[in-house]
């Protein structure tokens, strides 16, 4: 059987369009946890969607704020606010296990339960805080949810979510609610486990986040110094080497002779660093 690093790659193959998000998000899960049973993960989506189709039957086209009342209301998907900062809230399975998790992944069940209804809705990539965009018939504007809080939010409210989150620092553009790429979702989900478990020491977990950072996006220079860092501290030197010696390759880098400087000396202080002893990597 083909590893969940593997059939994740394979989802990166395909036109954007065509990216399974659910089943993406499930294999970062997997990766973490093998004992994530993904088709028992599957079935609990179907149900959840078939509750909602229950449930909202009578309704001709479901709104905005008839998906929140499910899903955050009668089905209790909300927020944590409690430990926000758990890896937990940031994989599907436990989201779907503890009805907690953070904005993304609970934007997950938004948008699986929202194409279950036949309702167009997408992922909105808006800073500090995802949200959830729902084309509503016969209005050129969308509507927006926040999954996080359960609530539909209008186009000011957005405004002002911008400008408490970023402290007047951002300045707030149509633009911000546009659709995100379904490689940008997964580019986010797996950038905010990536922090966390930087923040936590555990560098190997921030390893394999950000292997997979890289599948997403090859050229991110943050990601391959992050890579560097937890080879580091793994105390994997040669490989760190390594990796800034390709990344030394980059023009961004050669143009810049002090930075170039800068990661010559730490390639060298890393070559005469003593090797992990009996360590390997996977």
């Amino acid at each position: 059987m083909d590893s969940p690093r593997t059939l994740f790659a394979a989802q990166l193959e395909r036109p954007d369009a065509d990216i399974d998000l659910t089943e993406a998000a499930l294999l970062i899960a997997l990766e973490h946890d093998p004992r994530v049973d993904l088709p028992a993960c599957r079935r609990a989506l179907a149900a959840l969607g078939q509750r909602a189709e229950d449930r909202l039957r009578d309704a001709a086209a479901p709104s905005a704020q008839a998906l929140c009342r499910f899903l955050a209301w009668e089905e209790g998907f909300r927020g944590n606010t409690v430990d926000y900062y758990n890896p937990d809230n940031s994989y599907l399975n436990r989201v779907l296990d503890a009805r907690t998790g953070i904005p993304i992944s609970l934007a997950l069940v938004y948008l699986e339960v929202a194409e279950h209804l036949g309702v167009a809705a997408a992922g909105v990539s808006f800073p500090g805080h995802f949200l959830v965009r729902v084309e509503a018939p016969g209005s050129d504007e969308p509507t927006l949810i926040d999954p996080f809080a359960g609530r539909v939010l209008s186009v000011q409210d957005c405004a002002e979510l911008l400008r408490v989150s970023s402290r007047g620092a951002l300045a707030f553009t149509a633009e911000l609610l546009a659709p995100a790429a379904k490689r940008e979702i997964l580019r986010r989900m797996l950038g905010n486990l990536k922090l966390i478990y930087l923040q936590r020491e555990d560098f190997a977990e921030s390893l394999s986040l950000c292997d997979r950072l890289l599948l997403v996006d090859p050229d991110s220079i943050q990601d391959r110094l992050d890579r560097v860092l937890s080879l580091e501290k793994l105390e994997f030197y040669t490989l760190a080497a390594d990796e800034l010696e390709r990344l030394a390759q980059r023009p961004e880098l050669a143009a810049q002779p002090q930075a170039l400087a800068a990661v010559a000396r730490r390639i060298e202080t890393l070559r005469g660093a003593a090797p992990a002893a009996g360590r390997t990597l996977h």
